[in-house]
């Protein structure tokens, strides 16, 4: 098994093994029983905040009021009910494809990518409109959630946001085996947005308004000095 030896005092009840333990910290073989190349490893918040570059701080909220929510998600067309939770499909396709991005490439979500929860339209409101949001946060009780539920049918959310994290804070950690492997999304992913949802069937956007984009996604047709 080749693992390594505990050398500590032994525990209440065992006193006579006190002079095996001395005499195995002592021996030629001490170092080979004691050393394990393993490294210890964490990954907080702040980790997070440093490694992604959110731009966020440690008291940024993670949810916004409700109301506040609907009131910007009536701007991007939404033809849903106040939210939570928030029907993607029921986004105009131009905002429908930002949720869609955030979804797949920043939130912990393992599967259903049909609905977003407050905290989820909370990130999208601040992305668009540029206000405070905690997103390191977001992500860590998305890490800490997942950690604490895994099993042999799911393994850990965030394999990218985690790789990133250990090169940045441990630079000389082995690499015994391609830990990630790296996948892009491509182009495809504007077709797949008006795909039908299995979840969803029979929700349909009506198209109701024309579409408005504000904030940093607003018409670079519009702007000036594009």
């Amino acid at each position: 098994m080749n693992i390594a030896c505990y050398l500590s005092d032994p525990p209440k009840g065992f006193e006579t093994y006190k002079s095996m333990i001395v005499g195995l910290n002592t021996c030629r073989l001490a170092h080979s029983l004691r050393e394990n190349p393993g490294t210890k490893v964490s990954v907080s918040e702040q980790d997070i905040r440093e490694v992604l570059l959110f731009g966020d701080a440690a008291d940024d909220p993670t949810k916004y009021s409700r109301e506040k929510v609907m009131e910007v998600f009536v701007k991007m067309s939404y033809e849903g009910a106040v939210p939570p939770p928030t029907i993607k499909k029921l986004l105009h396709p131009y905002w429908r494809f930002l949720a869609h991005i955030y979804l797949v490439c920043i939130s912990g979500n393992k599967s259903g990518l049909d609905k977003l929860t407050l905290k989820q339209t909370s990130a999208l409101v601040s992305v668009v409109e540029g206000g405070k949001h905690n997103y390191s946060k977001s992500v860590f009780d998305d890490m800490l959630v997942n950690v604490k539920t895994l099993n042999e049918k799911y393994w850990y959310k965030f394999p990218r946001f985690i790789q990133m994290i250990l090169e940045k804070k441990y630079p000389k950690l082995p690499v015994t085996v391609k830990t990630y492997d790296v996948k892009m999304m491509n182009h495809l992913v504007f077709t797949w947005i008006n795909q039908k949802s299995r979840d969803n069937v029979g929700i349909k956007y009506q198209n109701k308004r024309n579409l408005e984009m504000f904030g940093i996604f607003s018409d670079f047709s519009k702007r000036d000095n594009v």
